[in-house]
């Protein structure tokens, strides 16, 4: 008996020796021996050019990091419109063996306006090369900085349709409803309603772009906005979910890389079903007290037919008189036909040259949209 309590014992101490053992033999520490230099950059000056995105357009080069140990390395290309580096982007990641990476013409054009370049002027981009190890970036190392003239052109940012049920289209994508862009900005003023899941298509079809939250448990494919006002949230792996009350709604999309952001506010009407809408403007001399009343077709929808001259010019009311109930086309001082409708302090007339013929004009509140058409 006393023999076998003693077996027990001594196999006991022998299995604490080799996990104290295994344990020494795992603590292992890495220093790095020097900094990834930079080596050489292919270019001194690049002129990007929008017709060939996808040709290459810039490399760099560098030596490798080294460590006391063999170890997975991954090195951060960044570049920056200062030396300082105070606002870095990230143009691209490459692991291990690599000592090279090249770039297109789309992908230097992002990276140049995200740091401030300017289009179509020549401006300066910093280059520079880190090492570090691990998902966490430790024992991180930066080479010396290097630098390039670059002229970038415009960026063309996504076209945004939104899809679903909290939308005046419902789940109908041939139906979805496009937002008006000025460049890196989309925007629309439109029903949403409360407590329903919706998304954004980037064609009236479901694939192959889709736009919705940023966020882990998202598809992949679909993650993009990286900020969003308080009143959506993830609703599946596919859609966003507006929970504010029932009503019209302005929906600004920020698509400059690095923002991705998107912001849903209450507009300043509210409300979309009025009993009369009325149409003012070169037809009616501007008189307010006389503008002619629009026939409602639907809720939210009011249609006029008339005879436009060339540089007409109008406005839809909800009173005959200058009141704050007011729509036209979209953005403050931003007269023209863009088919968007903008409530007063944010929009400019509607202007059409009509050559003197008859047209139907439909304002439709709910959706945000107007259109001129002949009849």
């Amino acid at each position: 008996m006393k023999n076998n309590i003693f077996k027990g014992v001594f196999l006991l101490l022998i299995s604490l020796l080799g996990l104290i053992s295994c344990s020494d033999r795992e603590i292992v520490t890495v220093d790095n021996q020097s900094a990834p230099i930079l080596m050489d950059v292919s270019k001194e000056s690049v002129f990007l050019d929008k017709h060939f995105p996808d040709n290459p357009a810039f490399n760099v080069t560098w030596d490798v990091a080294k460590y006391t140990v063999p170890v997975q390395i991954t090195y951060k290309i960044e570049v920056s419109a200062d030396n300082k580096f105070t606002k870095p982007f990230v143009l691209g990641t490459v692991a291990n063996s690599a000592r090279t990476a090249t770039f297109t013409n789309a992908q230097m054009n992002t990276a140049a306006q995200t740091i401030g370049l300017v289009k179509d002027v020549e401006g300066t981009m910093y280059i520079r090369v880190s090492s570090y190890l691990g998902n966490g970036e430790n024992l991180t190392s930066t080479s010396n900085v290097s630098m390039i003239k670059i002229t970038p052109y415009e960026l063309e940012y996504p076209t945004f349709y939104i899809v679903g049920a909290a939308s005046f289209v419902g789940w109908s994508a041939v139906d979805a409803q496009v937002l008006y862009k000025s460049s890196n900005k989309s925007m629309i003023y439109t029903y949403l309603e409360g407590g329903q899941p919706f998304r954004f298509l980037g064609q009236k079809n479901w694939d192959p772009l889709n736009y919705s939250i940023d966020l882990a448990g998202t598809r992949e494919n679909y993650r993009y906005f990286k900020q969003v006002s308080s009143n959506l949230i993830q609703d599946g792996e596919e859609n966003m979910k507006f929970t504010g009350a029932t009503g019209i709604y302005k929906i600004t999309i920020n698509a400059a890389t690095g923002v991705q952001s998107i912001d849903v506010a209450e507009s300043a009407i509210p409300t979309f079903d009025f009993p009369q809408i009325y149409i003012v403007g070169t037809i009616n001399g501007w008189d307010a007290a006389t503008a002619p009343a629009m026939t409602k077709v639907a809720p939210g929808v009011y249609e006029y037919t008339v005879k436009l001259d060339d540089n007409s010019e109008f406005k839809f009311l909800g009173q005959r008189s200058w009141g704050d109930i007011e729509w036209a086309n979209i953005m403050k001082d931003n007269a023209g036909n863009s088919g968007f409708l903008g409530p007063k302090g944010d929009n400019g007339n509607v202007k059409f040259n009509g050559g003197g013929k008859t047209y139907k004009i439909t304002a439709n509140v709910k959706a945000g949209i107007y259109t001129i058409v002949e009849p």
